[in-house]
This record gives C-alpha cells, structure tokens and sequence, in this order.
C-alpha cells in the first residue's frame, strides 16, 4: 500500500509541475500579446488560441488533481448528518458512484477523440489537429477515473476498519489531567 501511495504522490507531483509550467507559459503568452496589441498595434492571433487550448488542457489535468484533494463540489451538508463508520459508507458510495460517472465520461471521451480524429479538422491558426490538443480531455478523465477508484478504495478499506473511539478518560493521552496525576 506505501508503494502505491508513493507512485501516487509522485504522478500527483509530476502533473502539478507540468500545469504550473504551461500555465506560466500562458500567461508570458498573454503579456506579450497585451504589449503587442497595446505597443505595437497588432498581437498574434496564434497565442490566443493556444491560451485557449492551454486553460482546457489545465481544467482537465486540474480536476484529476481536485479529486485528490477533495476539492470538487459536494454535497457536505448530507456527509454532516452522519458520525463514525456511517460516514465513511457514505463516502465510500459517493466515491463509487462518481467512480462510476467518471469511468462513462472516460468512455464517452475517448469516443468523442475518435470522432474528432475521423474529422481530422485543424486549429484556425496554429494548423494543428484539433484532436491533439482534445487529447487531454480523456486524459484528464483517466486521470481522475483512476484517483478516484484510489480514493474509493482507501474509503471502503477506512469504513471496513473503523473502530469506535474510546471514550475520553482523563487519562488520556495528551490530557492535561494526565500530567498532574
């Protein structure tokens, strides 16, 4: 299981470096476009259009790495409503279930791709497939499949072995009370 949680963290670390670079790079690309239109009169039309690309390719590698984090929209009012090894169930079929929404998405992604692969339409400036820069939705979709079957998992395994928390004595360890005795 530590072997699994290190590739984790490492294929987290890699995908974080790589969006923090293109979205450095599209923001360069944004200051040099508002000079140019600003200072010179002209921009380069090729540079909006990747920014374009550049924010889906960072909105879906992105969301694989919310999913990680938690951070996608939920709703944490019904998750209040139950304490102890009920709410890790409850956590374990919400991650199911958005398992499972994210595994059709992956699927209808990639067959989405093949469509636009058959079209074979290129970007209006850059003369670029359009499926290259699409190729990180299913990406994206992958990704967070896999986080979230992972979390899934960690979810049923924490649920399977939930135990009871002992009552507080005032013994306890780090008690205050347990220094003065």
């Amino acid at each position: 299981m530590k072997v699994l949680e290190k590739i984790y963290e490492i294929f987290t670390a890699i995908v974080k470096y790589f969006l923090f670079a293109i979205f450095f790079f599209a923001t360069i690309f944004v200051v040099i476009n508002v000079f140019g239109r600003k200072l010179f009169g002209f921009s380069f039309n090729w540079l909006e259009e990747l920014n374009r690309y550049i924010l889906i390719i960072c909105t879906f590698l992105g969301a694989s790495i919310a999913i990680t984090r938690g951070s996608h929209p939920r709703m944490d009012s019904v998750l209040s409503l139950f304490k102890g090894r009920g709410r890790h169930i409850v956590e374990a079929v919400s991650s199911l279930v958005l398992t499972v929404f994210l595994v059709l998405m992956t699927y209808l992604a990639f067959k989405q791709l093949g469509v636009m692969r058959k079209l074979s339409a290129m970007t209006a400036t850059l003369k670029v497939p359009v499926y290259v820069f699409f190729t990180f939705i299913p990406i994206g979709f992958t990704g967070m499949t896999v986080r979230s079957t992972v979390k899934t998992i960690m979810e049923i395994i924490t649920a399977i072995r939930y135990r009871k928390p002992e009552s507080a004595g005032p013994l306890e360890k780090g008690s205050e009370d347990a220094w003065q005795s």
